[in-house]
């Protein structure tokens, strides 16, 4: 038995790539960067309305289901528990906000000055890794007083991943 091999016939020209990825980037990218810590807020009320609607659903279920015996507290205290972790979340945005800066930003400050420390102490201080270390520092001051600066970063890597795709685009 013999089998071929055929090859589907290639389109002349270049494949029209969409603009949809770009432009989703871009936008995403301009908000990280510019508006960190505005994104960050809306993702913890998004994941609180998350919660909520779960909760939402478990005490459907309860109501549905309330005469069934495993039905009869689980659901309850998961739905009670859920609708209050989540308004809980919509409502402490602000603070959770801060926190994740600052928990972020001492993060990085104590990595890059305990990496700093080290190479130091080796007497190894004069090379590429310290200035990374230096660079962590000041992200992570950064962090705790002006914007989420791991947010700025993915915003940043965003726009110029979104600027190589339009470039790729109109190439």
């Amino acid at each position: 038995m013999k089998v071929e091999v055929t090859k589907t016939p290639s389109k002349k020209g270049k494949e029209r790539k969409s603009l949809i990825i770009p432009i989703v980037y871009l936008i995403l990218g301009l908000i990280l960067a510019f508006k960190s810590n505005e994104a960050t807020k809306l993702l913890f009320w998004i994941i609180g309305l998350f919660v909520i609607v779960y909760g939402l659903k478990n005490l459907y279920l309860y109501w549905k289901n309330k005469d069934v015996l495993q039905y009869k507290r689980i659901n309850l205290t998961i739905a009670v528990a859920s609708i209050i972790i989540g308004v809980l979340l919509m409502i402490l945005a602000n603070a959770l906000e801060i926190g994740l800066r600052y928990v972020l930003g001492f993060f990085l400050i104590y990595f890059g000055v305990s990496r700093l420390l080290t190479a130091i102490t080796l007497n190894d201080y004069m090379n590429v890794e310290s200035l990374s270390n230096i660079f962590l520092i000041i992200m992570g001051i950064f962090s705790i007083f002006i914007s989420n600066a791991i947010f700025v970063i993915v915003g940043w890597l965003l726009i110029i991943n979104a600027v190589i795709l339009f470039w790729d685009y109109i190439k």
